[in-house]
């Protein structure tokens, strides 16, 4: 029998996870008492409450959560402190999940205390490096404590001028699996940081790219993040399955898909998890992998996902398993670690 705890057990594998999208409001609560951070910016007196806020504004919409959750969250992780405790307790948020490995990823330009995309005031500034190192630290203390592999990716908000996703990409060094370019796809298209990804071409550092979420060139943005950003994965490719030629590319080129069924759903960029097509693009041989996205934030874990997608009857169980499978294979990892975590990826 399908149960929530069975699919908990299964070992599982993260790819598309936001680090300022799982803090869970305990941890939050803690960080703003410590920094004595003014009451009218956060919103409750307990960790309780600091929940309920939360809840409220899932009610209220994505726009709710973009606005107020995420500004709420990134204004608390403005120091070296809170992005180590932050990462340090994400790696918790994996092991409580069954989750043996996870790319984490984060933006280190809502982390310098003047990101007027989320309307931060100005504070004592940390440099990009500061800001990886520390989130780095965070992880690799939480692994040695979880037993939990963890590889982090460095995202630029592609709101973000030309200069400035050159200036991340320019930071990347040992540390950081890959870059990724996230937030407002609808805006701000992928050749905006062409420049940023090509710093990575003669390097160790792999690409993923946000691409088919939403906004109005879906086809375009997935053609270009292959073709001019040179993308080893795609973050979402919602539409994929409309487009044959792309499955083509996309299954023939080896490039992983970083599905995020649960996410997509909440933010009405589908009606149903069939919108996906995702057991249709597997038998074509596309690398599907299933994630999280934002689970604190949004209220869920990838065990839910994939509880959710196998007991309505999107996915079976043995198709389930195969896209920890793919998410292995996909790994930015060597080809002796992938294949001992494809060894571990067993049916429940």
């Amino acid at each position: 029998m399908l149960t929530k705890d069975s699919i908990r057990k299964l070992p599982k594998i993260d790819l598309h996870r936001h680090l300022d999208g799982d803090v869970k409001p305990h941890v939050l609560f803690e960080l703003a008492e410590k920094n004595k951070m003014n009451p009218i910016n956060v919103p409750a007196d307990s960790p309780e409450t600091l929940d309920h806020y939360f809840w409220k504004l899932r009610q209220e919409g994505v726009v709710a959560l973009l606005q107020k959750g995420f500004g709420l969250v990134t204004a608390l992780l403005q120091t070296e402190e809170n992005l180590y405790r932050v990462a340090f307790e994400e790696v918790r948020n994996l092991a409580e999940d069954g989750i043996i490995y996870a790319e984490v990823r984060f933006a280190p330009q809502y982390h310098t205390g003047e990101s007027v995309y989320y309307g931060h005031a100005k504070r004592n500034r940390l440099s990009y490096q500061d800001i990886i190192a520390a989130v780095s630290n965070g992880l690799r203390d939480g692994e040695k404590v979880f037993s939990v592999k963890t590889g982090l990716i460095v995202c630029i908000g592609r709101e973000a001028e030309t200069e400035k996703g050159v200036a991340i990409a320019r930071c990347l060094d040992e540390k950081v699996v890959a870059i990724d370019l996230a937030c407002d796809e609808a805006s701000y298209p992928p050749e905006r940081h062409i420049s940023a990804y090509a710093e990575t071409f003669t390097t160790k550092i792999k690409r993923t790219v946000h691409a088919g979420e939403f906004g109005n060139q879906p086809y375009h943005n997935i053609v270009t993040s292959i073709n001019e950003l040179k993308a080893d994965r795609l973050g979402h490719a919602i539409p994929l399955a409309k487009y044959p030629e792309l499955v083509d590319v996309v299954s023939s080129g080896r490039i992983g898909i970083e599905m995020c069924p649960k996410s997509n759903k909440y933010c009405g960029f589908i009606q149903s998890y069939e919108d996906l097509q995702i057991p249709q693009l597997m038998s074509h041989g596309v690398l599907i992998s299933i994630n999280s996205d934002d689970p604190a934030m949004f209220g869920y874990t990838l065990t839910d996902t994939l509880y959710e997608l196998v007991n309505e009857g999107y996915l079976t169980m043995e198709e389930a398993v195969a896209t920890q499978r793919n998410a292995a294979e996909s790994a930015f990892l060597s080809e002796h670690e992938k294949a001992k975590l494809i060894s571990k990826v067993t049916m429940p």
